[in-house]
């Protein structure tokens, strides 16, 4: 316990006693007592006392005893020796006869050593940070008389805001005796006044002032939360050298560390007349080649970028270029001021066109299987005419739905990615027409004559014979045809024929071998 609590309590003990013949009664009456070092006017006294009685209070040493020594209680400031000491008691009556000695061995518990704290200091605006101190069973005071406590624990957030010097008291507590304080503070600095400082304007391409202001310690910012330094001191080059309105931030920093707000400072640099608006033109070789056009006064094109080769004035300009290739031109405007401006990159691109596609001729027969054309080629389009105006199908493949004898002739171009398209490619699909049968004669023999070999005519060029009404098993070409039968029995062929690639319907062709009579034998009746 404190020594000013202790006091207090003694100061309240002998006031009852005075004011009342009660004795109060001491709650321990161990003959082993505690006291922490330091305690003052700790209270002893007999429980009850007798009437009458006088009492004689011896103490071994380690503390001084107060309020007399005769009567039947009695206050001892302990000293801060640690150790064991007694207290000793003998009772005298109204006869005269003195008692046993009564005596209570008091131990002197050491105070703890003073707790370690740290003093803290903060610029105002920013994060209070809290007061801290090593120890168990910390204690805060804001009086150094310990009598008001404003918190516990190592960590102390005191809540302080403003500006201003904040005193505490810390101590630690160590087998219930507080130990001693110690002095902490707590001080929040104001912060200093922002700098003065002079703004500037300057023309783009001339010499750029630095900006200057009046302070200690000043920093410049790139921002205004101050996050952004760029510079220190009195003079500061920013390096702009582009056209645009700069603003920076200068602050000072006191002798306290505490910096000041920012005191905002413009640097701006006249710009030149803008650019002319100007679009790129591109074309494919062959066709109508544009102007280039710029929006702006004044305008004047020029044929490199240092801008000193003249090709042209006026918001359009006409190149002349009609071979593929890209071209560069760049041009300015000038100002009321007579100020150019920085040169706009334009370019003419002249496409080259792509190559005519490959595509190969079809021949089909009438009645057949009409095949697609085809070409070789990305973005591939069909035409029906030279001219290329009337668009038929797209595509590497092309279905022409012809399906009549004749010959149909097409046009097939590719469009590369700059959207240039190839001179159109001739291709043709010929259809041939070839519908009329052979001429065939049926066939008969006798067995074991001579077997007559099968015949067609016709229009075509070449005949083929088959075994089957379906067509698959080819048994001979070309007229005539051996069949190679000798037994008897009625022998059915089909024969078609062919002319331009083309294979006419099948005529049906019959052999038969007609059987020999058998005669009887000769009777004589």
């Amino acid at each position: 316990m404190k020594t000013t609590n202790k006091l207090l309590k003694s100061i309240a003990i002998i006031a009852l006693l005075l004011g009342s013949n009660q004795l109060v009664a001491q709650t321990n009456t161990s003959p082993t007592q505690t006291v922490c070092a330091g305690s003052l006017a700790e209270p002893y006294l007999i429980t009850p006392p007798t009437p009458g009685s006088t009492y004689q209070w011896i103490l071994s040493a380690g503390g001084t005893l107060n309020n007399g020594a005769t009567t039947d209680n009695v206050t001892v400031d302990w000293g801060v020796t640690p150790g064991t000491y007694t207290i000793t008691v003998t009772e005298t009556d109204v006869n005269g006869c003195q008692g046993a000695p009564v005596t209570v061995d008091v131990t002197v518990i050491p105070l703890p050593t003073a707790t370690i704290a740290t003093s803290q200091t903060a610029c105002l605006g920013s994060v209070i940070p809290d007061l801290s101190a090593i120890g168990a069973n910390v204690r805060w005071y804001d009086d150094a008389a310990l009598t008001s406590q404003v918190g516990v624990g190592n960590n102390f957030a005191t809540g302080q805001t403003a500006v201003g010097f904040y005193t505490y008291y810390v101590t630690e507590s160590l087998n219930g005796c507080e130990g001693p304080s110690v002095l902490v503070t707590l001080e929040i600095y104001a912060i200093p006044s922002a700098p003065s400082a002079v703004s500037h304007t300057a023309c783009l391409g001339s010499l750029i002032p630095d900006l200057t202001a009046t302070g200690i310690t000043l920093t410049w910012y790139s921002d205004a939360g101050l996050t952004v330094a760029v510079g220190n001191g009195a003079i500061f080059a920013t390096g702009q050298t582009t056209a645009g309105i700069y603003t920076y931030y200068v602050s000072e920093t006191d002798v306290n560390g505490c910096e000041s707000a920012g005191t905002p400072v413009i640097l701006e640099i006249y710009a030149l007349p803008t650019s002319p608006v100007a679009a790129n033109e591109a074309a494919c070789e062959g066709s109508a080649i544009p102007d280039l056009t710029a929006t702006g006064s004044s305008v004047v094109w020029y044929s490199d970028a240092a801008l000193t080769t003249v090709v042209g004035n006026g918001s359009s300009f006409a190149t002349g270029q009609t071979t593929a290739g890209i071209y560069t031109y760049y041009t300015t405007q000038t100002d009321a001021n007579g100020c150019e401006s920085n040169a706009a990159t334009v370019t003419l691109e002249i496409y080259a066109l792509p190559i005519a596609p490959l595509a190969i001729n079809e021949v089909a027969c009438e009645g057949g299987v009409i095949p697609d054309l085809t070409a070789t080629g990305s973005n591939l389009t069909w035409y029906s005419d030279a001219g290329l105006t009337s668009v038929v199908g797209n595509g590497s493949n092309f279905s022409t739905g012809e399906t009549l004898a004749g010959v149909y002739t097409y046009y097939v171009t590719e469009i590369n990615v700059n959207g240039c398209e190839s001179a159109g490619t001739l291709v043709t699909l010929t259809i041939n027409s070839f519908t009329t049968i052979p001429l065939v004669s049926n066939q008969t023999a006798c067995f074991g004559t001579s077997i007559p070999d099968l015949t067609a005519t016709g229009v075509g060029i070449s005949f083929t014979w088959y075994s089957d009404v379906a067509l698959t098993a080819v048994v001979a070409n070309n007229s005539p045809f051996a069949t190679g039968q000798t037994a008897v029995g009625t022998y059915t062929y089909y024969v078609t024929e062919s002319q331009n690639g083309c294979q006419s319907p099948a005529a049906t062709v019959t052999l038969t071998i007609y059987a020999t009579p058998t005669t009887g034998p000769i009777s004589h009746w």
